[in-house]
């Protein structure tokens, strides 16, 4: 009976702490595609820069034009820099966000700006050095 009580506090205790460690990551991610998301809002191209992994792509799929664009790093970068994307403020709503490990997650997340399409966007994490970096980016025009 005693192994069972010491066993059943233990298996408490270590669930509890890989959910308080799970919930301050979440809280990390969320606050790293923020982030991202005001940068590409502001047209901030340098603020941008320093959250992107340096082998980071956009998937864009146009539902309109059943077509998809992929774009490189600095492909993406030089658009928020000539505001051919962002400039506008949008509204995230994040939905889920999945570990996978310790050091890499996805999460799904729609923004919304009115008077512009409605985004669905699914973005791949990955934490190096102790820092999560958006490494991609796939995106789907809704409106």
């Amino acid at each position: 009976m005693k192994k069972l009580i010491l066993i059943l506090t233990i298996t408490t205790f270590t669930s509890t702490h890989l959910v308080a460690q799970s919930n301050d990551e979440t809280k990390t991610i969320k606050a790293a595609l923020l982030s991202y998301i005001e940068s590409g809002d502001k047209n901030d191209a340098q603020a941008l820069e320093k959250l992107l992994h340096t082998e980071f792509r956009v998937s864009l799929y146009d539902s309109k034009k059943d077509a998809v664009s992929i774009l490189n790093r600095k492909t993406y970068v030089s658009f928020i820099e000539t505001k051919k994307f962002g400039g506008y403020p949008r509204t995230p709503k994040f939905h889920d966000i999945l570990f996978i490990g310790k050091n890499m997650c996805t999460a799904k997340v729609t923004l919304t700006s009115p008077g512009k399409p409605t985004l669905k966007n699914f973005y791949s994490l990955v934490k190096l050095h102790g820092k999560w970096l958006v490494i991609q980016d796939y995106v789907t025009l809704i409106k």
